[in-house]
This record gives C-alpha cells, sequence and structure tokens, in this order.
C-alpha cells in the first residue's frame, strides 16, 4: 500500500513541473525525493514582477515542498519581503545578534552564528505550539550540513498509507502542546486551502492528548 502511495504521488510531481515550467523559471523533481520540486531560472534576491509571485504562490499550494537552487545570499529584509507573499509575519523566536532581520530568525550550530539545538525535540509541524500551525515556511541555507539530515514529511500520503486502524485512533486525538497556547488541536484535520487531510503534531512538546474531544465520551 505504502509503495502504491509514494508511485501516484510521484507521477502528480511530474504533472505539477508540466504544467509550472516556463522558458525561464524551470520546474523538476526534487532527486531522491517522494515529493516537492526545485526550481531554476528567477533570482529572489530581486524584486520579481507579480506575475512570477502569483506563479511561486500557487506552485508553493499545489507541490508543498519547494527548493530555489542557486539565490546566493539573499538580504534579510527581502527574506521578510517573500515571507509576507504567503501572509502576515509570526514573529515568535529568540532574536539572535547576528540576525539581518529581526523578523528572521537565525539558526545555526554555532552559537556565534545562531540559535543553536533548534528543532530538535522531535518530528514535528511549525508552529503547533501557536493558536493554529503556521501555514509556511521559508528556509535560506547559507550553509548546508554534512551530517544530519532534515526529513520533510508528505502527511496526506502518510496518513493514506497508514493502517485504517490506526488512522481511526489519531483522527479521535486532539494534541495539547506543553508551551505558549496549550489549546487542544486535532491530530488529523483538513487543511484550510488544500482541503487535503494533514496533521498537527510535535513529538518533543506535548503536555497530552485527549481522546474524543467535544463529545459525552471525551477524555
Amino acid at each position: 500500500r505504502t509503495r502504491r502511495s509514494i508511485l501516484v504521488f510521484m507521477n502528480s510531481v511530474e504533472k505539477i513541473c508540466s504544467i509550472f515550467s516556463t522558458k525561464n523559471f524551470k520546474v523538476s523533481p526534487l532527486k531522491g525525493s517522494v515529493f516537492g520540486v526545485q526550481v531554476t531560472g528567477p533570482t529572489l534576491s530581486s524584486p520579481v514582477s507579480n506575475e512570477i509571485e502569483c506563479h511561486i504562490q500557487k506552485l508553493v499550494t499545489e507541490a508543498r515542498l519547494v527548493v530555489f537552487r542557486d539565490q546566493g545570499i539573499v538580504p534579510g529584509r527581502r527574506q521578510v519581503e517573500i515571507s509576507t507573499w504567503f501572509g502576515p509575519l509570526e514573529s515568535t523566536f529568540y532574536k539572535h545578534p547576528r540576525s539581518p532581520d529581526p523578523d528572521v530568525f537565525r539558526v545555526s550550530n554555532d552559537p556565534v552564528q545562531g540559535c543553536t539545538n533548534v528543532g530538535r525535540t522531535g518530528m514535528h509541524v511549525d508552529g503547533s505550539f501557536q493558536p493554529s500551525p503556521f501555514s509556511h515556511a521559508l528556509y535560506h541555507i547559507i550553509n548546508c550540513p554534512s551530517k544530519g539530515d532534515t526529513i520533510f514529511l508528505p502527511l496526506k500520503e502518510f496518513l493514506d498509507a497508514i493502517p485504517a486502524d490506526y488512522r481511526a485512533r489519531l483522527e479521535r486525538l486532539h494534541m495539547c502542546s506543553d508551551r505558549r497556547h496549550t489549546s487542544a488541536k486535532p491530530i488529523v484535520y483538513k487543511h484550510p486551502i488544500t482541503g487535503q487531510d494533514t496533521m498537527c503534531f510535535h513529538l518533543g512538546m506535548i503536555a497530552g492528548f485527549i481522546w474524543d474531544k467535544g463529545s459525552t465520551a471525551e477524555r
């Protein structure tokens, strides 16, 4: 079942590449990945047309994981401008002295360069500690680490691949974060834009779970 799910998804990646590729905007599958695409052509450090901006917004919604290659150093203020293409910013993290902009969360394995030990508490959806998880996360990767992978998981395909009885249990659960906003959030829910099934969880920041929230069997 897992293999069938991945093959169907790979076909949709190829279709996305075909739909969104233009003469100066080439979209191709990410090598070695079962989802996501990479883009070559536009230079994001400089202003782009409204047409390109809208094209990127739609591509991100369809592909979910999009990598722009060979961008050089994108200034902090420009990173913030690009982020606003997808909605209002949520600056919830620590401000490192070397951050290029107050709204850019600078991360490193060197405390002089950025905040360390970030995202290592367990697999998670960014913003699970907020009233709603983050709609998008944008990364400007200056130096790629040679050890320690960051793994991105296509959540719809994950849900489609797991046994039905296990999925049914997940659909009955709400998660309560142990930081900031501790209100219960459903583990499985419909994405507000695509309508596809997705998830909210953080394996290292959970105070507890609620079964059958809102029903007479809630516990």
